[in-house]
């Protein structure tokens, strides 16, 4: 639909730490322009000194309120004001990516919900995020017009726990853009960071449902038959926390496990998912799993959960275990490890597999739930 006007939301943005939620919005952005589904798409955020310079290369309009964050966020919850019109002129589909619904001014709203998490696991919020997400969640519930859930895994939960009837809810998977890893500059970048090969990698945040431990517990039996294996864990700095660097004394892993911490470029990100021999991913809950499919485009063999969305993003390409059972998880590891034919046959699966996601099919079935409403 040539001219459409669509504003999106585009806090997410300018989060420090990129979330789920700001690589979405991004690609999605990114598509629409490679697509030329871009000229009516206005983005409208709070009021910023410094523009990312992501953000900043968009060739789309943009709209500041004149507002900070914290402010913009506090009457979007108590006054569902001010509207995206207000800055914007008229819009024809408002789309909010991330759980903080704004107000959609009269227009219809699309609201994406990546997972359920903070209805499932509310004790590993702290308090204002928990009230915060949930009240998104709520909002998204009563008031979005379309409701895009990344997996079909979580848009049953949307309509068991949010009550939102299957009519609302369009699935529209995520996608995967990795790039590509150059040998020796991936070798280098491993050598760099003290990395000694052949390693088990888990990339992502030290919460109860990424099921750190169950890595923990599983590599500590590998190590007992494998003497050159060694464990890396990947996340934000920080946020891996203390109760890691415990966990790995108490299994007498600290010559073995290696916790690497920072921001990575995207470059360097697939470096680590190359290099490594192994990538496991017990979480207990996700509501799509990036990551597991980012490693199968990075060339690495895949053990993941046999919970919520990730049979389904894996497919076949990827050995499920129970999160649950660190002896299963640990006989994949070293299956994996020592057997060359059930490698090499899950290289070759999981390109196929991740090959079938791309961010440019979730653009365009997006903007197919724009043309629905408009």
């Amino acid at each position: 639909m040539p001219g459409l006007r669509v504003g999106i939301n585009a806090e997410p943005l300018f989060q420090r730490v990129p979330t789920g939620a700001a690589i979405y919005t991004l690609a999605l952005c990114r598509e629409f322009v490679a697509v030329s589904e871009h000229h009516g798409v206005t983005l409208f955020h709070a009021d910023h000194p410094l523009v990312p310079a992501e953000v900043e290369q968009l060739p789309m309009r943009r709209c500041a309120f004149g507002l900070d964050r914290d402010e913009l966020y506090r009457a979007w919850a108590e006054t569902r004001r001010p509207a995206p019109q207000s800055v914007c002129g008229q819009l024809e589909v408002v789309h909010a990516t991330s759980p903080t619904i704004p107000p959609a001014g009269g227009a219809p709203l699309v609201a994406t919900v990546h997972d359920l998490a903070p209805l499932r696991f509310p004790e590993r919020y702290p308090r204002s995020a928990r009230i915060s997400l949930r009240r998104g969640m709520q909002l998204a519930a009563r008031e979005a017009d379309r409701i895009i859930c990344p997996s079909e895994s979580t848009a049953a939960e949307v309509e068991e726990l949010l009550g939102v009837e299957r009519a609302r809810l369009r699935v529209v998977p995520h996608g995967v853009d990795i790039p590509a890893a150059d040998a020796d500059s991936a070798r280098q970048f491993v050598e760099r960071r003290g990395i000694s090969e052949p390693y088990v990698l888990w990339v992502g945040t030290q919460e109860q449902r990424k099921n750190i431990s169950a890595v923990l517990d599983a590599f500590a039996i590998v190590a007992q038959r494998n003497d050159d294996a060694t464990l890396v864990l990947h996340g934000p700095a920080g946020w891996l926390g203390e109760e890691v660097a415990v966990t790995i004394r108490r299994r007498g892993l600290e010559s073995r496990a290696r916790v690497s911490e920072g921001s990575l470029t995207r470059e360097e990100l697939a470096a680590l998912y190359a290099r490594a021999d192994v990538f496991v991913f017990p979480s207990l809950y996700e509501g799509f799993g990036l990551p597991v499919l980012e490693a199968m485009a990075s060339g690495t063999p895949v053990i993941a959960s046999n919970r919520s969305a990730m049979p389904e993003s894996a497919g076949s390409a990827a050995i499920l275990v129970d999160p649950t059972d660190a002896d299963a998880l640990a006989e994949a590891i070293a299956r994996v490890l020592d057997d060359t034919s059930a490698h090499d046959e899950l290289v070759d699966r999981g390109h196929e597999r991740a090959r079938a996601f791309t961010w440019e099919n979730t653009a365009r079935q997006t903007w197919s739930v724009y043309e629905e409403l408009a």
